[in-house]
């Protein structure tokens, strides 16, 4: 049991580093079999369109982080003189639980969507224990390697393990923001859409068919504060254009990357209130649709993206 809880007091320094980086490549090849994606420190995300490489750059980027932070926490609590090292190895090591975690989405117990409730409660009961327990290493790695203990050591370590979650799903934001997402288009009509006054005059005049192509466009070239302007003030208020760009990320990691809209196929219909527009989206693993619904103002009440069954 205390192997399974601490080894740090046999296993540190460059033997556990070796063992980590083992970890963390056996991690790469299983996620990318099974579309495992780490988004954070200690969150992954299933069903994402990743190669090896990128799966294991992403391990490597969240160990440096959780490294970083561990260390600096450790120099700033510790009186002691640290070995980083130490730090960096038993860190690395302390991670191995999480090819446990990416094995067992092999099995049917694994959502295979975002709307997948049953399984996802299922999953994650099972995967609880198994996160416990890496946080259980991390402790005892971080407590053994910065020779600290009692309270300095829990509110420190947990400190650094909030800063290197929040730092490593900033990172992700703009790694995969660079991944998926277009420079906004530098033309006339770009300038145009994201001018307020220009907008307001424009967007009186326009259908729904042609409010529905310019935010397809604009998802197109990453142009988000152009999406926004078609909300109403309800949606202004639930979803910001930054809130539109992290969930544009979800759904490329979700369907792989996007590829183009179908605009041709583009179906409008009534209901009650409301006017629904589908956009069929093909990504490189799985069609999706667009779903907008404008309400009688011609504002944007709705937006959903969905897998196509």
């Amino acid at each position: 049991m205390k192997w399974l809880i601490n080894p740090f007091e046999r296993i540190a320094g460059w033997q556990a580093l070796v063992i980590g980086f083992a970890v963390m490549v056996l991690i790469a090849v299983v996620s990318n079999l099974n579309g495992i994606f780490f988004n954070g420190v200690l969150y992954i995300q299933i069903g994402a369109s990743f190669g090896f490489f990128a799966l294991f750059a992403k391990q490597f980027v969240d160990f440096l982080i959780l490294f970083l932070t561990m260390w600096i926490a450790g120099v700033c609590f510790s009186k002691s003189r640290l070995r980083a090292i130490d730090v960096a190895g038993t860190m690395a090591l302390a991670r191995a639980p999480m090819l446990l975690v990416v094995v067992i989405c092999f099995l049917p117990v694994a959502p295979v969507s975002l709307y997948d409730i049953p399984r996802i409660i299922i999953f994650l009961l099972i995967c609880i224990p198994f996160m416990i327990w890496m946080v259980a290493l991390m402790y005892n790695a971080y407590t053994v390697s910065c020779h600290l203990k009692g309270n300095k050591a829990v509110v420190s370590f947990i400190g650094a393990l909030v800063v290197a979650e929040i730092v490593s799903r900033v990172v992700t934001f703009f790694l995969l923001g660079g991944l998926f997402i277009n420079s906004p288009a530098t033309s006339i009509s770009a300038t145009t859409i994201s001018t307020e006054n220009t907008v307001v005059v424009a967007d009186s005049s326009l259908t729904i068919r042609q409010k529905t192509e310019n935010v397809v466009k604009a998802f197109e070239r990453g142009d988000f504060n152009a999406i926004t302007v078609y909300f109403d003030e309800t949606m202004k208020k639930a979803i910001s254009s930054s809130g539109l760009k992290k969930a544009w990320l979800d759904a490329n990691m979700q369907f792989g990357k996007f590829e183009k809209a179908d605009l041709d196929n583009l179906k409008e219909t009534n209901a009650d209130k409301y006017i629904i527009v589908v956009v069929p989206f093909y990504f490189k693993e799985e069609k999706a649709k667009l779903q907008l619904a404008f309400n009688s103002d011609g504002k944007i009440s709705e937006m959903y993206f969905l897998p196509i069954i």
